[in-house]
């Protein structure tokens, strides 16, 4: 594991948290609040279970929001303190544990749902955080997750859309924060990601069956997959 990298990316959410949902908001036009509306209909669409929902690298919680309400126990974890104190004001009623995905602080078999939403490209290592996610789900338990990735050429939407991401948004970011140099290496993460067919053979090589991949938006992608 970097843990290098591990720091400055939770020194890095650290520093935008009180101005980090907003930014999200603007940036993608709203779309953000879509996106996981939309992962959390998937969720209901693949499982009827309502015992324990882990929202891994939770920032502030916004996954709960829309997601479904009804879970026996709900758990958020993320290594960005800043993040999480914003969190648990917002979601009293969910347990938060500050930690990473490549090392959660859970019994084996023991959550119904994983979701992540737009933090599996800031793992240190993807692999452990994947085999983790297999560790502590239950049998047929399901992982959903809502992802960036690098924007594919063809179409001028993907064209437009590249030129968005990668050129102005780590400088709008930067003015709605204040903070040019977060959004820089969160535009670099999405340019310098894995493509969705290396998610996909990652995620069942880990022995989580891919149910559902489709995208949402030119790189927004949904993965919904089970553990086998």
């Amino acid at each position: 594991m970097d843990r290098s990298k591990l720091f400055r990316i939770i020194n890095t959410f650290n520093k935008i948290s009180d101005r980090y949902i907003l930014a999200n908001h603007i940036l993608s036009f709203g779309q953000d609040v879509c996106w996981r509306k939309n992962l959390c209909q998937l969720v209901e669409k693949y499982t009827n279970r309502k015992g324990v929902i882990l929202d891994v690298a939770c920032g502030t919680g916004e996954n709960f929001k829309y997601c479904p309400e009804n879970f026996d126990k709900k758990i958020g974890i993320d290594p960005a303190r800043n993040m999480l104190e914003i969190a648990k004001k917002q979601f009293p009623e969910v347990f938060f544990i500050e930690g990473i995905a490549e090392e959660i602080p859970l019994k084996n078999s023991s959550v119904d749902l994983i979701t992540v939403s737009f933090g599996v490209r800031n793992f240190s290592d993807r692999k452990k955080a994947f085999s983790e996610f297999y560790r502590v789900l239950k049998k047929d338990g399901i992982l959903a997750i809502l992802e960036f990735f690098p924007m594919e050429n063809g179409t001028l939407l993907n064209k437009i859309a590249a030129k968005y991401i990668y050129d102005f948004l780590p400088y709008l970011g930067g003015i709605i924060t204040g903070n040019f140099k977060a959004y820089k290496y969160l535009s670099k993460s999405i340019k310098n990601f894995i493509l969705p067919e290396v998610m996909k053979l990652e995620l069942e090589k880990n022995g989580l069956t891919v149910l559902e991949n489709s995208k949402t938006f030119p790189d927004v992608y949904t993965f919904i997959a089970k553990k086998s």
